[in-house]
């Protein structure tokens, strides 16, 4: 029997936030981890506050899921944010390539375009576009100032 859209938008949406998920941990523990010289890491001031609430996090991706697996997410607004169909197909395989690449900034990129969008109808997501937000906040960066 075929899949019917609604059912692989949903399906491609939990696999762009187990993607989203996974590589923010992986990333939090690369940063954590990361060498003095190295180009990106954490602010020596910030490096203590990570993972911090990492399960929290995990909870609320955990939540998220069930949220787009279930039948009160608004498809309506998730259509009109370009996440079902052929844009939504798009933005997984454009996930999928800067992740292969391994870059963290532009991940960082592209998950807080998603998160945005797509907090605003699931709000877990909140909590995780913040967590990130700080993430962000509490790296250093070639060429400025630490």
């Amino acid at each position: 029997m075929a899949e019917t859209q609604r059912e692989k938008d949903k399906r491609i949406l939990v696999e762009m936030l187990v993607i989203v998920e996974d590589r923010l941990y992986r990333v939090v523990v690369e940063l954590s981890h990361a060498a003095p010289q190295s180009k990106l890491k954490f602010r020596n001031e910030y490096a203590q506050f990570f993972p911090g609430p990492w399960e929290e996090i995990k909870t609320r991706f955990d939540q998220s899921r069930q949220i787009v697996q279930g039948d009160d997410l608004d498809w309506q607004y998730v259509e009109g944010i370009g996440l079902t169909g052929k844009m939504l197909e798009w933005k997984k395989r454009f996930l999928d390539q800067v992740v292969e690449e391994g870059g963290t900034t532009r991940f960082l990129k592209v998950a807080n375009s998603l998160l945005g969008s797509l907090s605003t109808v699931i709000p877990p997501l909140e909590a995780v576009r913040e967590y990130k937000e700080h993430v962000e906040a509490a790296m250093t960066y070639p060429n400025r100032r630490p």
